[in-house]
């Protein structure tokens, strides 16, 4: 249907690149029509200047380099020659200082706007190259048999090749150079997620859409005999239960030095070692919380999606805590990791939007998925919980939940962790205070 305009399918422009957007892309402008257009070009930096070519068939417009005509001041040469194809590490071309102020500035971006001239803390990467303990991959077989492990392609849903990952700690690394050929003769596609078992030797939960060839087990258990992975779990698309070969546990270096176990294909940080600050953070914050006031007795706090118990073994030193996790095995995991370490917190198998907190909490702390926790912040809002510590990995789901809760919290502080250095994605800790009255 014509609107009366004739519009440009797509147009070739000179163009200086002035921001970054939530998802990573660079930002510059276009006047096309009488019409100033946002335009977001992936591989950019702040200051690059660009000839693109500029598809304006979609809001906002998007535009592919041509010819990288001057660099901008915080551009670096990615260590890895294969990051502008792969989708993993779409930030490897910023250096390390961009990328902690770029997060915080998108963070702060998230943030309601009265909120937005708070001070945001910044904990910068302890390592940004062979940091990552846990990754998952995505496995092909294609036309030939030819199968294809990788991250996803920049832009696409399918995965790319890459000759190293130099993101990987080593021994991840050397098991997804060998992932290929366990799934030889097979068919379908699936991801497969790398973790640490004990002593640090590879585990791997595998879920599979298609057919593994029957010889696949075969090498999984050889691989397990020699060592070369503690074990591996497998669920296929129509079996009632996963299949165990070894100990396919994940384990992790807790944040109070001592071992976590974690549920087979569970959640668990990226980075061990911004995991342990970003959980010291938040365990300090809750006592501070704790403090205020007059309180004669341990803090009464739920954990909502508590996982393994990553923030409980801290928390429960201190809080009369309630940890609520919907996954069975993240509960089994929790309550072992609590036990060990002999602390009482009652682990409960809940989902986290349903659980009724008791009326006498005075403190909800969550770590929820990428999505977020609308529904959890639309109860919170309603209730007289004194204090919140919300965990996010994704600024706009984090922005959209605290604007459900300006009404009835006032920030308290705000930090960011480089938990996934290299990439546009960054970890946040908010601590909340209820407003009086």
């Amino acid at each position: 249907m014509s609107n009366g305009r004739t519009r440009t399918a797509s147009v070739t422009v000179t163009a200086t690149i002035s921001s970054l957007a939530p998802g990573g892309a660079g930002v510059t402008h276009v006047e096309q029509g009488g019409e100033r257009r946002a335009v977001f070009v992936p591989q950019t930096a702040p200051g690059d200047r660009v000839r693109l070519e500029v598809d304006l068939s979609s809001r906002p417009a998007r535009g592919r380099v041509l010819d990288l005509i001057e660099t901008g001041a915080d551009r670096v040469e990615p260590p890895c020659r294969w990051s502008a194809a792969c989708g993993g590490c779409d930030w490897m071309h910023l250096s390390a200082h961009a990328q902690l102020r770029e997060h915080a500035e998108q963070v702060r971006a998230a943030l309601p706007a009265a909120w937005r001239s708070m001070e945001i803390a910044t904990h910068p990467a302890p390592a940004s190259l062979a940091y990552r303990t846990r990754a998952r991959l995505h496995v092909r077989i294609g036309r030939g048999g030819h199968v294809v492990v990788g991250m996803n392609e920049a832009g696409t849903r399918e995965p790319v090749e890459v000759g190293t990952c130099i993101v990987l700690d080593p021994a991840l690394e050397a098991i997804r150079a060998m992932l290929s050929g366990f799934f030889e003769g097979g068919s379908g596609r699936g991801d497969v997620q790398m973790a640490l078992g004990r002593d640090r030797c590879p585990v791997l939960d595998v879920r599979w859409s298609g057919e593994l060839a029957p010889p696949a087990y075969a090498r999984f258990e050889r691989a397990v005999a020699q060592g070369i992975v503690a074990g591996v779990r497998v669920t296929e698309r129509d079996a009632k239960r996963p299949a165990r070969i070894g100990d396919p546990t994940p384990w992790m270096a807790g944040a109070d030095g001592k071992p976590l176990r974690l549920a087979p294909g569970g959640f668990g940080q990226a980075s061990e070692a911004a995991n342990v600050a970003l959980a010291l953070h938040a365990a300090a914050t809750a006592d501070a919380l704790g403090q205020t006031g007059s309180l004669t007795a341990p803090l009464k706090a739920v954990e909502l999606y508590a996982g393994a118990g990553n923030l409980s073994i801290l928390l429960a030193r201190t809080t009369d805590l309630v940890c609520v996790e919907s996954d069975p095995e993240g509960c089994d995991a929790a309550r072992e990791n609590l036990g060990a370490r002999g602390l009482s917190a009652r682990v409960t198998s809940a989902d986290a939007a349903d659980y009724p907190w008791a009326p006498s909490t005075k403190l909800v702390v969550l770590d929820p998925p990428r999505t977020g926790a609308r529904a959890v912040a639309e109860r919170l809002a309603k209730t007289r919980v004194a204090h919140v510590i919300y965990v996010s990995c994704d600024a706009q789901t984090l922005g959209r939940d605290l604007a459900i809760l300006e009404a009835s919290y006032a920030p308290a502080s705000v930090a960011t962790f480089e938990m996934f250095p290299q990439t546009s994605h960054v970890e946040t800790v908010i601590a909340l205070v209820r407003r009086r009255g």
